[in-house]
């Protein structure tokens, strides 16, 4: 049988590749080609329920979302999107059972952008690009390649998989090249180039996918077997069965579900947390061959899923993932409370910040946070009253949105309280479960006959930070950070003073350095510290134009902000922070560049000062594309100029700055165009992270 497959290519670029695996039809198609989506224009957003992309013929496409479909004389095996969005790889089987690799565009501009030579790398199996969008890995019947991807121009060869592979999924993190094959799963650790974990399930491994945060790997077998493991230990840490055939899965943005393609025409949605809480969608008519998450224009989740006959997708509506929102809170919250405070002295915060007081303030947070997060849950709940505990004189009282509470009520208070009705309820505070619900952890409950009060105090349970617990830093390394954050703002000040004296700025311009050491674990699972160290800087708006960049200006050199800026990390990482600039050791550069929404009626010329910048991948809103300057064309859009812009302190870096070039420095571009005009909303800011700098 032939075989058909609808790829909705750039709703994956938004977000992530996706692969598609071969799916057998029961009856002769309709189509004895196969396709997949080539995209007409940026897909913005989707509907809420849309299927009605048949496959018929390409031109009898009902193309309501701006996607061209191309014919395919090859059979499509595997395939992988840039996360730019860009170009695909495809790996194909001709008519003659030949495997080939090939990559084209997704704009229709070019065919075959790389010539992929079978006899000396091998046959093609699989393919996946990084999470940066800056390597292309291939695997083959004789090995793993690595290739660059603005000209596919080979670079590595990585340890040979023992499987054959037949898929290839990177960790959103970039730690972790997992591939799967021959009822096997393999784990390299790709930052090393050496083999983390080795699974083997016994049936055929139809997926595998990361959670968003890589923090969990899901491997989902033919017999419809979900086996979820801890990436810090690759231990199981959940098992998931009844999924039938099992053929795709997803998680979703927070990691609280698991999407699973569990039969032909059935897609299942797992709470992670809760596994017997499951949402089942039927897709009547259609065999499905793969499912995504995705989000619309207003970022509510969305489920997709590629069919033979079309792509279906419909808006959720899912619990948010309450304790990683307040565990997210609560560590901004205790960033903030661990600063030295202005006016402090360091005896003043020693005896304010220690490891006692600390973890009373974090509690104070989580409880604060949860209880916003849960609004008055008693006030929506039904409530009656329960056995009263003679022994140790509690009464039982229960919800049907919460665990039942015991409330302390003295014997004969009893008489006076005929049903829940009779009691209200005020300055409830709740804490979360570990799977996720909330708990009335404080109360106040008045007789409304009486008057008499009773309290009901359970603040002092197991916190919530059960997600927090490896999340601390030790106050010695805390009051280090503090102390270096002293020097780093004594450092600002005379760089200002200076630039002030000539003129580079006034005291209109106002420059931020802060710094933070965050916990984290390395591809091999050992807890390290990296240290942020963040420089920003704010201009009164009637000043902007001569502080900062002039229209059209994107060199660093014509900001004197950015350039006093830039002289405050020069002369920080050249003094006392040098000792974080080490040979070898990993650098993340996050740099963002911002334009404002004066359009640009004319072409602004482009001196080359960078070269040609081809396909550059950048971050704007939150999701990846790529970007291109070229002298030729010049400057013709505001995402341009704040590309330029942030591109620009790269070079600064790179040429001004002692000891960078010698790190494993990577640079990420942020980019930005507010919606009001004025030279206010250009600038750059910068963002170091020295990865296990301790």
């Amino acid at each position: 049988m032939k075989k058909i497959f609808l790829i909705p290519a750039l709703m994956c670029a938004m977000l992530s590749p996706l692969t598609v695996a071969a799916q057998e039809e029961t009856e002769e198609p309709v189509v004895k080609r196969d396709y997949y989506f080539r995209s007409a224009k940026p897909l913005t957003q989707i509907e809420s329920l849309y299927s009605a992309i048949m496959a018929t013929t390409p031109k009898g496409i009902q193309n309501t979302l701006g996607l061209e479909l191309i014919a395919s004389k090859d059979s499509i095996q595997r395939m992988a999107l840039n996360p730019t969005g860009i170009n695909v790889a495809i790996v194909k089987k001709d008519k003659k059972g030949k495997y080939y690799l090939e990559t084209i565009t997704t704009d229709g501009e070019a065919d075959k952008l790389m010539s992929f030579d079978s006899k000396h790398y091998g046959i093609p199996l699989a393919a996946a690009f990084t999470p940066d969008a800056r390597q292309l890995a291939v695997a083959t019947e004789s090995g793993t390649y690595l290739f660059e991807t603005k000209k596919f121009k080979p670079t590595a060869q990585l340890p040979a998989f023992t499987c054959k592979p037949d898929l290839l999924v990177f960790s959103p993190n970039e730690y972790f090249l997992a591939a799967a094959g021959d009822e096997k799963v393999e784990v390299m650790n790709f930052e090393e180039k050496t083999m983390r974990r080795t699974i083997s399930p016994g049936e055929k491994v139809t997926d595998v996918v990361f959670s968003k945060s890589s923090e969990d790997m899901a491997v989902l077998t033919a017999d419809g077997m979900i086996e979820i493991y801890d990436t810090r230990t690759f231990n199981v840490k959940l098992m998931i069965e009844d999924l039938d055939n099992g053929y795709a899965c997803d998680f979703n943005f927070d990691g609280k579900y698991l999407a699973v393609a569990a039969d032909n025409d059935k897609v299942t949605v797992i709470n992670l947390l809760k596994p017997d809480d499951r949402i089942i969608f039927e897709v009547p008519d259609a065999s499905i061959s793969d499912v995504l998450f995705i989000v619309d224009a207003a970022e509510n989740p969305v489920l997709a899923a590629a069919t033979n006959n079309g792509i279906r997708a419909r808006r959720l509506q899912l619990e948010p993932y309450y304790a990683k929102l307040v565990s997210d809170e609560v560590d901004m919250k205790m960033s903030e409370w661990l600063k030295k405070m202005p006016n402090e002295t360091m005896e003043e915060y020693q005896l304010r910040v220690n490891d006692e007081t600390r973890a009373k303030q974090r509690r104070l947070f989580e409880d604060e946070i949860s209880t916003r997060l849960a609004g008055n849950l008693t006030a929506m709940s039904s409530i009656s009253l329960g056995q009263y505990d003679a022994e140790n004189e509690v009464l039982a009282v229960n919800f049907d949105n919460m665990p039942t509470i015991f409330l302390p009520m003295p014997r004969e208070d009893l008489g006076g309280i005929n049903s829940a009705s009779d009691l209200t309820i005020s300055e409830q505070q709740y804490g979360l479960l570990g799977d996720d619900s909330f708990e009335l952890i404080y109360a106040k409950f008045t007789n409304n006959k009486t008057g008499a009060e009773y309290i009901y105090d359970n603040v002092n349970r197991k916190p919530m930070n059960f997600m927090n617990n490896d999340n601390v830093v030790s106050i010695e390394l805390v009051q280090q950070q503090m102390m270096e954050e002293i020097k780093l703002e004594e450092l600002k000040e005379q760089v200002m003073q200076e630039a002030k004296k000539d003129n580079i700025i006034s005291d209109h311009t106002q420059i931020a350095v802060n710094s933070e050491v965050i916990p984290e674990y390395d591809a091999n699972g050992k807890k390290i510290m990296n240290y942020n160290v963040n420089f920003t800087y704010q201009v009164d708006p009637e000043f902007s134009a001569q502080e900062d960049f002039a229209p059209g200006k994107y060199r660093a050199e014509q900001s004197g902000a950015a350039s006093s800026m830039l002289n405050i990390v020069k002369n920080a990482f050249e003094g006392d922070f040098a000792n974080y600039v080490k040979s070898g050791k990993r650098l993340n550069v996050k740099i963002s560049g911002t334009a404002d929404a004066s359009p640009i009626r004319n072409t602004i010329a482009y001196d080359g000062a960078y070269g040609d910048i081809e396909n550059e991948p950048i971050y704007q809103d939150n999701k990846m594309s790529a970007i291109t300057v070229t002298q030729k064309d010049g400057i013709k859009t505001n995402e341009q100029l704040a590309f330029l812009r942030a591109y620009g302190v790269k070079e600064y870096l790179q040429n001004n700055v002692q000891g960078l070039d010698a790190m494993d420095t990577r640079y990420t571009y942020n980019i930005g165009v507010s919606e009001g005009k004025g030279s206010e909303f250009r600038r750059i800011t910068v963002e170091f992270t020295f990865v296990d700098a301790f």
